[in-house]
C-alpha cells in the first residue's frame, strides 16, 4: 500500500515540474533599458505600458547588456531618451550582443531615442552624430522634425497609417495621434525591405517601421505610444488640456505580439 502511496506521490510531482516549466516557459521577459541617456518619465510609461500587457519588466543597465547576454528574454526596449548617450555607455561587444540576440530570434522595440539608436546613421538637427548606433535600420534616423514642434517643445502629432495589410497595423484606423517629443523619421536605404507602417502627415515620412533582422524582428516608432496623455494610468500626471484621441497602447500591444512572433528562443 505505501508502495502505491510512493508511486502516485512520485507522478503528481513529476506532473507538477512538467507545469511548473511549461508555465515559466511562456512567460514572456522584456528588458528595457534604464540607465544613462533614458528618461526617467519614458522608462515609468514604458513599464506600465508593459505591464498592462502582462508582460515581466526587467530595468536593465549598460553593465548588465555589456557583461552578459540577453538570452533570458524575449524582447529588449529601449525607450525615449539620448540616443547619444546610449552610444557612450554600450560597448561595442554590447552592441553586439544585442545583435546577436534578434538575430537568434529576439525582438526589438524602438521608442523616440531607442529608434534613433537603431540607425546606420543618425542625424540630430542636421548633423550627423559621431556615435556607435546599433545600426540595425538600414538607412538614416533623422530628427527632430521643426515642422511638428521645435526642439525641445512636443505636442501632439497626427500620423497616418499606410499599411493597412500589416498585423501590427490591419486593424487601426487610417490616422491616429501620437505624442511628438523630438523624434526621427526613417530614411530607407534604396532597395532595403522594411514595412513602413506610419507617415508623419505634416512632411508625409516614415514615422512607424517594422522589419526582420535574422530570425527576430525590430519594431521602431518616432513618437511617444507609452504616453497617456490625458490619463494617469501610464504613471505620469495627466495633462488636461491633451486630447490623447484615444490609447496608443493597443497598437503596441499588436507590435509586441509582432516581434514575438519572430522569437525562436
Amino acid at each position: 500500500m505505501n508502495s502505491l502511496k510512493n508511486r502516485i506521490l512520485l507522478i503528481s510531482v513529476f506532473i507538477f515540474a512538467i507545469y511548473f516549466l511549461q508555465a515559466q516557459n511562456s512567460v514572456i521577459n522584456i528588458a528595457l533599458y534604464s540607465d544613462n541617456g533614458a528618461d526617467d518619465g519614458c522608462i515609468l510609461a514604458t513599464t506600465r505600458m508593459f505591464e498592462w500587457m502582462n508582460y515581466n519588466v526587467t530595468l536593465i543597465k549598460a553593465d548588465s547588456i555589456n557583461n552578459n547576454n540577453l538570452n533570458r528574454f524575449n524582447i529588449i526596449c529601449f525607450p525615449g531618451g539620448d540616443m547619444y548617450q546610449y552610444a557612450q555607455y554600450i560597448s561595442l561587444e554590447g552592441l553586439d550582443k544585442i545583435r546577436d540576440f534578434i538575430c537568434d530570434g529576439g525582438g526589438y522595440i524602438g521608442i523616440c531615442g531607442g529608434a534613433y539608436f537603431t540607425g546606420e546613421k543618425v542625424f540630430w538637427q542636421g548633423n550627423q552624430l559621431p556615435m556607435n548606433s546599433l545600426k540595425i535600420f538600414p538607412g538614416t534616423t533623422q530628427g527632430p522634425i521643426d515642422e511638428i514642434a521645435p526642439f525641445p517643445r512636443c505636442t501632439m502629432c497626427k500620423t497616418n497609417i499606410v499599411n493597412t495589410s500589416h498585423p501590427i497595423t490591419q486593424t487601426e484606423p487610417d490616422t491616429t495621434w501620437i505624442c511628438y517629443c523630438y523624434g526621427p523619421m526613417f530614411l530607407v536605404n534604396e532597395g532595403a525591405e522594411i514595412d513602413i507602417l506610419g507617415v508623419y502627415e505634416i512632411n508625409e515620412q516614415p514615422s512607424i517601421a517594422a522589419f526582420e533582422y535574422g530570425k527576430g524582428r525590430v519594431f521602431i516608432i518616432g513618437t511617444h505610444p507609452e504616453f497617456e496623455e490625458d490619463s494617469e494610468r501610464d504613471g505620469l500626471p495627466a495633462i488636461k488640456e491633451n486630447n490623447d484621441y484615444g490609447s496608443d497602447w493597443d497598437l503596441m500591444k499588436k507590435a509586441v505580439k509582432w516581434c514575438l512572433k519572430g522569437n525562436n528562443k
